[in-house]
């Protein structure tokens, strides 16, 4: 008599609607858990930020994006999007609760999944390189309860454009922002990080935080999983949920 199979777990991500990274992030990191699927929605979000307020978010699509991942059977629902750290954690966390509700399943974002990162790797120095301006990566960075050393951005407005940097420019820029500091952001979910963390890591020896990834690691944490076996693809997948 064959053996039930074990239940398939579920998680769910919503992106912005012009993002083409976090969906290859995914495809690159997902193989490891051959018991998981994975669920993606969107939100409008475009070109210079279009389609969201610049101050926040637009609740009703993200509750509507959260709602049909919950139609998916997610356990788990995470925003891999960088903006909430520029905009202050607690209106990530006020997002995290309207996705909850709506997808009836935990929820969280990348920016409060890069904080907890953060304080459990004992990080307190970092760089960051933004996708927009050097500004904006100022900004990101006081989103933390760290100090940020060094800042670059791509300038950078378009998110498809930012898809297609070339992980050599990432990696370049990483060397740069990572003298005295801890560990380095690629803080947004639209730049193609995840190809050059490993080799980074390798490196430099500190942690390289690409944003789309953490949004892949809180869902497996959001699940109770081990993310050991993704541990190929960044440091942060050493860090239990």
């Amino acid at each position: 008599m064959t053996a039930p199979s074990k239940p398939r777990r579920v998680i769910g991500t919503i992106l912005p609607s012009s993002n083409r990274t976090v969906e290859r992030a995914l495809a690159a990191i997902m193989p490891a858990f051959p018991q998981v699927d994975s669920c993606v929605a969107r939100i409008p979000y475009w070109g210079q930020g279009l389609g969201q307020p610049a101050d926040g978010y637009d609740l009703p699509s993200y509750r509507e994006a959260a709602r049909l991942l919950g139609h998916a059977g997610a356990e788990v629902v995470c925003w891999n999007g960088s903006k909430g750290a520029a905009l202050g954690l607690a209106t990530d966390r006020a997002l995290a609760a309207v996705m909850a509700e709506a997808a009836g399943c935990p929820a969280t974002t990348t920016a409060l999944a890069t904080a907890t990162l953060l304080a459990r790797l004992g990080i307190r120095r970092i760089g960051i390189l933004a996708q927009g301006s050097a500004a904006d990566a100022a900004a990101h960075g006081r989103g933390f309860a760290v100090e940020t050393i060094a800042t670059r951005g791509l300038g950078i407005g378009d998110n498809r454009a930012a898809g297609a940097v070339p992980p050599g420019r990432l990696a370049a820029l990483v060397r740069i922002l990572a003298p005295g500091a801890e560990a380095v952001l690629i803080w947004s979910t639209n730049l193609p990080g995840w190809l050059a963390v490993p080799a980074m890591e390798a490196e430099l020896g500190i942690p390289v935080l690409d944003s789309a990834s953490v949004g892949v690691w809180a869902c497996l944490a959001g699940l109770g999983l081990d993310p050991g076996p993704a541990a190929a693809c960044g440091r942060i997948f050493t860090v239990a949920g």
